[in-house]
């Protein structure tokens, strides 16, 4: 029987690519609206489905409480210079700057989450559970991919 990967791992591998696609964005200069709106829907995907399954196993421990609430803010920023960025076209003045502001913030988040949270998650939660909510993970962000997927042209 497969191991199921657990809630860690697959967060991990949401910041890996969430990582990549900011290089790619910020690497676009100007004609990287197909590569921003993938980096959103993925962010919009990974924010929500963190805050419903990761965060929420979280509530009664004492330990992890002022972290979540300190995510929790910062997909709030995170969600307010995607709008922004909506707004502007890629080329428009600014729209690089605030690329690079987004960036920063959501690296930061997401090391943040990988150096502080993950250890305190881990003293909170089993490995049964772990993987419990790993399935619950994976599951749920599929069906949140694919409500925000765009529609065939």
């Amino acid at each position: 029987m497969a191991r199921k990967t657990d809630i860690f791992a697959r967060i991990k591998t949401d910041h890996d690519t969430i990582r990549a696609l900011l290089d790619k964005a910020e690497q676009a200069n100007g004609n990287g609206r197909a590569v921003f709106e993938d980096l959103q829907r993925e962010l919009w995907a990974h924010a929500k489905v963190e805050e419903g399954i990761f965060y929420a196993s979280l509530s009664k421990a004492k330990d992890a409480k002022s972290e979540t609430i300190e995510g929790l803010n910062e997909h709030h920023l995170i969600n307010g210079l995607l709008d922004e960025l909506n707004a502007m076209k890629t080329t428009d003045s600014g729209w690089k700057e605030k690329l690079q502001v987004l960036g920063e913030l959501v690296r930061h988040h997401l090391d943040e989450e990988e150096e502080e949270l993950f250890e305190e998650a881990k003293e909170y939660l089993d490995d049964g559970r772990a993987a419990e909510l790993g399935g619950f993970y994976a599951d749920r962000k599929d069906h949140v991919l694919a409500g925000l997927a765009p529609l065939p042209k």
